[in-house]
């Protein structure tokens, strides 16, 4: 199965990510994001089938999180993120009760909502 695999449609753009998402792969995970985030503007990010990850994908994130939110556009995880990632969330401080200074007052994508 390939860790990454984005899915269009008329309304939104998917990205499904799988396996153990790594600094050995952060490469490859940048630019499938940069493709995934010049698809559109509804962008949809489905962790459930992520096994394990590493501070380095997490940061990828916000990196995408903060971009979107400079180009309008709107990137939404889907609620179905695995209980290992959510415990990789908390290890790593990521998990937080506000939105971090670079949100410009946006919503964080890891702030403390009770479907995380």
């Amino acid at each position: 199965m390939k860790p990454f695999e984005i899915i269009s449609s008329s309304e939104q753009i998917q990205l499904r990510v799988s396996g153990d998402i790594s600094i050995q792969n952060a490469r490859e995970s940048l630019a499938v994001f940069r493709e995934f985030q010049s698809k559109g503007n509804r962008l949809l990010l489905d962790l459930e089938g992520v096994a394990g990850a590493d501070v380095s994908f997490l940061q990828l994130i916000c990196s995408l999180h903060r971009t979107c939110l400079k180009a309008g556009q709107n990137l939404t995880l889907m609620g179905n993120m695995p209980e290992a990632f959510k415990t990789i969330l908390k290890l790593s401080g990521y998990r937080r009760p506000k939105a971090c200074t670079f949100g410009g007052g946006n919503p964080c994508l890891w702030s403390w909502r009770e479907e995380i």
